[in-house]
């Protein structure tokens, strides 16, 4: 078994006070979550989930959190946007660095999916970009870029279900 560290938010109907669902909650598995109730209508558990694979622990978290609670919509799982200050933190190193690497092959470098202030990238493909050039392939964790690329997955299925 491989251990998987992962965060799922969600939007409750009708603006719910997510705090009457955290018996419910740990009762349907989740018990292996912290969960943050901060905001209402809103509920954010960062889990640490032991499984097979990466598909495996983040399916068996979001068919837990559904048997607790029915009509909660998934709004994202994460790791999976990230901006370089992400990055350089995941890699373990400055930003700056992180600059210079993103600056070293800009031909076959990712476009990010946002252009911006701070533009932010899938980390699916920072991950296998980096793994492409050579680069920082000791700093990547087997188990981040599997699940990266799950949660890449599974967010733009939830866009497209939105249309």
């Amino acid at each position: 078994m491989k251990e998987f560290n992962f965060e799922l938010i969600f939007k409750l109907v009708d603006n719910q006070d997510s705090n009457e669902y955290l018996d419910a909650l740990f009762e349907n598995g989740c018990d292996d979550a912290t969960i943050s109730t901060g905001q209402l209508g809103m509920l954010s558990l960062s889990f640490t989930r032991e499984a097979i694979n990466a598909s495996v622990a983040v399916e068996s978290a979001i068919n837990d959190v559904r048997k607790a609670i029915p009509s909660a919509k998934l709004v994202e799982a994460t790791p999976d946007i990230v901006n370089i200050s992400e990055i350089s933190s995941i890699l373990g190193h400055s930003r700056q660095y992180t600059r210079k690497l993103f600056n070293s092959d800009t031909s076959s470098l990712p476009a990010p999916i946002h252009i911006g202030n701070p533009s932010i990238w899938h980390l699916s493909e920072v991950l296998d970009w980096l793994k492409i050039i050579g680069k920082q392939e000791d700093k990547i964790n087997e188990n981040l870029f599997e699940l990266s690329h799950i949660t890449k997955q599974i967010n733009i299925k939830r866009q497209l279900e939105a249309y």
